[in-house]
Parts: structure tokens; C-alpha cells; sequence
């Protein structure tokens, strides 16, 4: 088992790196198979080895690694936009520019399971795309490879959505495309999502934490998850609120209509952020926000859930969490740390995950 952090993966923050390190060590401990040194690539590397990547891989043009379910412990898929917020949304219109791969077909197929919005691949399709969307109410123009809650804009009015779309940096608008979607209040985000490493599968669905970084922004602070062995379709036996039933059922709608538009990709761990709030007119509506195909910050919980499972056989289910605070935090005693101390990039930072009582 190993961390495989390519070239082109290089970079990120300390704490993500240090939680990546302690997260895929307890997996090795679970597993019971060796932890070899992190890889740059994957040349001399059997496929008895389970990589871990720091993000979702995209497959090259020349040959590369086959790479499997039993082989990878996160997600491979066919270009770059699809590893990104890109696909929650179809075009402005079917002929719309975009780039080669991209399935008009997926949106269709998402129907309610996305709030209302576009994907465009130029400045002139974004702002129409805003101005569809400010005919109801605020409209959000999201980065689509933001993380943690950030690159996120929200316009009210023309002028405020053509000024942030001439900001945005043409040839990565044409490679990415950025996302403009339809601004909900009082929201609720659900964590839905399936883990499935060495014949082993847990599904969850939780609820996301908020938290304020050094710099003042609300960003992601924790995950807390109810999670039971097998797929999603097992989570309908919790007995939960139709809310949370509603997110499931987005998630999986998103699940089944990425799978059939870009049949290739290869899942391990997925991962569906679900928002729930109020439109413009004051209608309750949910629908997935972005997903996450990689080892991420709801992960640790997941691990502890397996861990859970491991040593409780007669467990039917179990509740998980993780929590990050920008500072220092005391650790309940039977938590893991993932990381405290002094990022360089984001400051004083405590992660945890731990099995809730």
C-alpha cells in the first residue's frame, strides 16, 4: 500500500499531506498488508500494490498503469472535467462549446437530482448562463476545482456577474469550465458516499460542519456520518428523515447518470456533497452540489468506520466524525489525530477523526 503522488500532483498543504500519511497507515494496519514509501510513479509498481492518490487521477494519452477496484483507493476517470464540479450541470445549450469527451447526456439523466445551473467553457456562454439564472434570484458562480467551501462568488446583478466572469482565466475556463449555479439560503449539507477497499464496502450519509479559517471564511470544519456495511441502498433501513432520504436518492441518481456517461472511470471512493435550502421563492429544494472521487476530508471518518465494523462483527451500523479547527483544539482521548500543529499555507490546524459514542 502506498501514497502515489505524481508530478503533476506535487504541491498541496502540509496538514492535507500528514492526514493522507496517517489515514493510509491505519488502512495498512486494518488490511494487514505492508506500507512501502510514497511513489511518484507507477513504473516499477506490481499490482498487488493498493495506491493511494492524492487526487483523482486522469488518464494520460501514452500507456499508463491498468489501473483496477483492487488496485486504487480512490478514482481514475477520462478528463480532467470530469474529476471537477464541471458535470453537476449541462450546457447552456446542446451545441455549446465545450471540450472533447464532454456527455450532454449526464445532465439529462441528473434531471432534479442538481439544483438549477450551467457549465460553460467561455466568458460569453457564462454570462448568459448568469443571466438565466438572475431572472429567479442570486445566482453563485463556483470555481470548479474549489475546495473547501471556497472560490465562490455570489452576483445579484449583471454588472456584479460580468465582473467576476472577466476575471476568470481563458484558457482554464476552456479546459475546466466554471460552474454558475442558483443561490440557496438556510442550507443543510449532506455527505453521501460509499468506500469500497479489499473487498470491503461501507456507505454512509452525514452532515458537513462549518468552521472559520485564519483568514475569516467560512470553510469546511468535519464530517459526521452514519454508515452501515454494503452499498447505498442500505442506508434506506435507518429509519431516517425524508430530507436525508432525498439526498440519498440525488446521490445516487449523480452516481448512476456519471457512471453511464463516462463508463471507463474506475470508483473506489465516492463521495456526493448533497446541498438542502431554500430557492428564491422560498421552496425547500436538495440536490448534489460536487463529488468528490478521492481520498478526502470526510475519509478519516470513513476509516474509523471500518475500523468499527472490523472489530464489532454484530455491528449493524455506526456513527463516525471528523472535525478541523484553524488553531488549537483539545483531542478527545479516543480520537486519531491527522494533523496538529503550524501549516505554512492556512496556520495553527487540528484535525481528528474518531467513532462517536
Amino acid at each position: 500500500m502506498a501514497l502515489y503522488s505524481p508530478s503533476a500532483q506535487k504541491g498541496g498543504n502540509r496538514h492535507d499531506q500528514t492526514s493522507r500519511e496517517v489515514l493510509v497507515a491505519r488502512l495498512a494496519a486494518l488490511l494487514r498488508i505492508p506500507l512501502i514509501a510514497q511513489v511518484e510513479t507507477t513504473d516499477d509498481v506490481g499490482p498487488d500494490i493498493l495506491l493511494v492518490p492524492r487526487e483523482t487521477i486522469v488518464e494520460g494519452p501514452g500507456p499508463t498503469m491498468t489501473f483496477s477496484a483492487t488496485t486504487l483507493l480512490g478514482g481514475l476517470v477520462p478528463h480532467p472535467f470530469v474529476a471537477t464540479k464541471a458535470i453537476t450541470h449541462g450546457l447552456v445549450r446542446p451545441e455549446a462549446t465545450c471540450p472533447q469527451g464532454w456527455s450532454n447526456a449526464m445532465a439529462d439523466r441528473l434531471g432534479d437530482a442538481a439544483l438549477n445551473g450551467y457549465t460553460a467553457f467561455t466568458a460569453a456562454d457564462a454570462i448568459e448562463a448568469g443571466l438565466r439564472l438572475l431572472e429567479a434570484g442570486p445566482a453563485r458562480v463556483k470555481d470548479v476545482n474549489g475546495k473547501a467551501s471556497l472560490g465562490q462568488t455570489v452576483v445579484r446583478t449583471a454588472d456584479d456577474l460580468r465582473a467576476v466572469i472577466a476575471e476568470q482565466d481563458p484558457d482554464e475556463l476552456a479546459r475546466f469550465g466554471i460552474v454558475v449555479e442558483e443561490n440557496m439560503s438556510e442550507v443543510e449539507t449532506y455527505s453521501v458516499g460509499s468506500l469500497w477497499v479489499a473487498g470491503l464496502e461501507i456507505s454512509y450519509v452525514g452532515d458537513q460542519q462549518e468552521t472559520i479559517d485564519h483568514k475569516g471564511r467560512t470553510v469546511y470544519g468535519g464530517t459526521r456520518l452514519r454508515c452501515v456495511r454494503g452499498g447505498l441502498d442500505r442506508l434506506t433501513h435507518l429509519g431516517l428523515e425524508p430530507e436525508a432520504v432525498e439526498a440519498i436518492r440525488c446521490a445516487a441518481v449523480f452516481d448512476d447518470a456519471a457512471r453511464r456517461a463516462y463508463p471507463t472511470m474506475v470508483l473506489t471512493r465516492r463521495n456526493y456533497d448533497v446541498l438542502a435550502g431554500r430557492d428564491a421563492q422560498g421552496n425547500r429544494r436538495v440536490g448534489v452540489l460536487e463529488q468528490s472521487w478521492r481520498v478526502g476530508g470526510a475519509t478519516g471518518a470513513e476509516v474509523a468506520a471500518l475500523e468499527a465494523f472490523a472489530h464489532g462483527p454484530d455491528l449493524d451500523f455506526v456513527n463516525t466524525a471528523t472535525v478541523e479547527v484553524y488553531g488549537e483544539a483539545a483531542i478527545p482521548p479516543h480520537a486519531v489525530t491527522y494533523f496538529s500543529g503550524v501549516d505554512p499555507v492556512v496556520g495553527a490546524m487540528t484535525k481528528y477523526a474518531m467513532r462517536l459514542m
